[in-house]
């Protein structure tokens, strides 16, 4: 991930009338669990400073950020939901064993993961309408999590994009336009 990607995208956005409000979350030493409570602190302190109702909101996270904001509109309900490269490491992705040398950190990271249930939590989704997309070019587990989750989710309004000739990257101008191209389904 570099952080010109996330520049490019914020700026587009914001060129398209979005207000945007990043959220940055210290990835170290934490579990999901972790990182998407400290999000929903942050998202509920934000909205209330700006005066923001979450009808208005439209939540996007790449890769392991799309993981959190799915795992949040479990929890809040939100006008739209964009993810980009989902994660693959809900319970149905995960090995069956951790290797004998994993650290705690490792372990207390898998036993989160194991908690998650691509299908069940798709069904919990709260969010009006929902955009996934995913490079062509990406891990074949990345893809078929995003197919998998895709289809679990009740949402009325939902969307998914495969974008072609890319690659696990935020920062390719591909996979900003077709971020951009989906928000015209919100």
């Amino acid at each position: 991930m570099s952080q010109k990607g996330y520049t490019l995208l914020r700026s587009t956005l914001k060129r398209d009338g979005f207000t945007v409000v990043p959220v940055a979350i210290a990835w170290k030493g934490s579990t999901i669990a972790d990182n998407t409570g400290f999000f929903l602190k942050k998202y509920t302190e934000k909205l209330a400073r700006l005066k923001i109702s979450s009808n208005e909101v439209y939540l996007l996270g790449f890769s392991y950020g799309a993981l959190v904001a799915f795992l949040a509109a479990t929890k809040i309900r939100v006008a739209g939901l964009i993810l980009c490269s989902l994660s693959p490491f809900f319970k149905e992705d995960l090995p069956k064993n951790l290797p004998k040398n994993s650290s705690v950190l490792q372990i207390k990271r898998y036993e989160a993961f194991s908690q998650l249930r691509g299908r069940k939590l798709a069904q919990r989704v709260k969010a009006k309408s929902v955009c996934m997309l995913y490079g062509e070019k990406e891990s074949v587990s990345t893809i078929n999590r995003s197919k998998k989750t895709f289809t679990s989710l009740l949402a009325k309004k939902k969307y998914l994009f495969s974008i072609q000739k890319t690659d696990h990257s935020i920062a390719d101008k591909k996979y900003i336009n077709a971020i951009q191209f989906a928000t015209t389904f919100l």
